[in-house]
């Protein structure tokens, strides 16, 4: 069973999904690019307002935690789930600009990594998105298929 999980992106949905990861017995690692996201994690408190996500944090305190560095989580768990802000561009589609940046980053930890990594978009993209336009990212970064 997998028991080390990593989160990038703490927003509505990636704060409640790590919260739940941890209630459930499994070591998880959030990762933000603001820092008072992570310093609230940290803290044992909720980063955003969502039903149970403060009792849950606190409660879990000893499984979750959080930081700014995607090396550490990337290193430090199994599988990674990817929940970042995928906002509408100009022609109406979603951006793929934070994914893109969070896709190359973990591609550029699991080039440090021996280990097999599991990488998951949770983040809402069009059809194709992920294979013709992250899975390369992951690839060409990590240097591995």
């Amino acid at each position: 069973m997998v028991r080390h999980y990593s989160v990038v992106g703490l927003g509505k949905l990636g704060a409640s999904m790590a919260a739940a990861i941890a209630s459930r017995g499994c070591n998880v690692i959030g990762v933000d690019v603001n820092p008072q996201v992570v310093e609230a994690v940290n803290a044992g408190c909720t980063p955003i307002q969502e039903t149970d996500l403060a009792t849950t944090i606190a409660a879990n305190r000893e499984r979750l935690r959080a930081t700014l560095n995607v090396d550490e989580a990337i290193l430090n768990s199994e599988v990674t789930f990817v929940i970042v802000p995928t906002p509408s561009d100009t022609r109406g589609a979603f951006s793929l600009r934070y994914a893109a940046a969070s896709f190359s980053a973990i591609g550029r930890a699991l080039a440090h990594k021996r280990t097999y990594h599991l990488v998951v978009l949770t983040s809402t993209v069009l059809p194709g998105a992920t294979r013709y336009g992250l899975l390369p990212l992951l690839e060409q970064e990590s240097g591995k298929t």
